[in-house]
């Protein structure tokens, strides 16, 4: 008998992605963390929050119970929100980016890992029994 797979997981791992990718949107790059009170130990609260939701990401994912292609598929799902966003939020056009030629090319090669993952889940070997 075949084992169904854990949607639970694959759209527990999208929530919190999109979570995640809130974390970028919406959390302004001027608020900061002052550990000791007097300005001198300063950290970006978005950087905090953006590496906690990370780890929190991670660890859904290797302590969440289930088979290995639930996993694997998703954080395929995973990858194809993060890289979406990518597209759709990232501002390639700014005039002040000096990065956005090194991010296109890292967003197109990571468009061709989310295809080929995605091939694997289509196909029909994917899954056995």
């Amino acid at each position: 008998m075949t084992q169904l797979l854990d949607l639970r997981k694959v759209i527990g791992g999208i929530v919190l992605t999109i979570l995640w990718i809130c974390c970028f949107l919406f959390i302004p790059s001027t608020l900061v963390i002052d550990w000791v009170g007097d300005g001198s130990v300063t950290t970006n609260f978005k950087i905090v929050v953006v590496f906690i939701g990370l780890l929190v990401i991670v660890f859904y994912h290797i302590f969440y119970p289930s088979r290995p292609e639930t996993t694997k598929l998703s954080l395929t799902s995973v990858l194809s929100v993060i890289w979406l966003a990518l597209i759709l939020f990232y501002p390639f056009k700014d005039p002040n980016n000096q990065a956005s030629g090194t991010v296109a090319f890292f967003t197109l090669v990571g468009g061709l890992a989310v295809s080929l993952l995605w091939v694997y889940y289509f196909s029909d070997e994917a899954v056995t029994s």
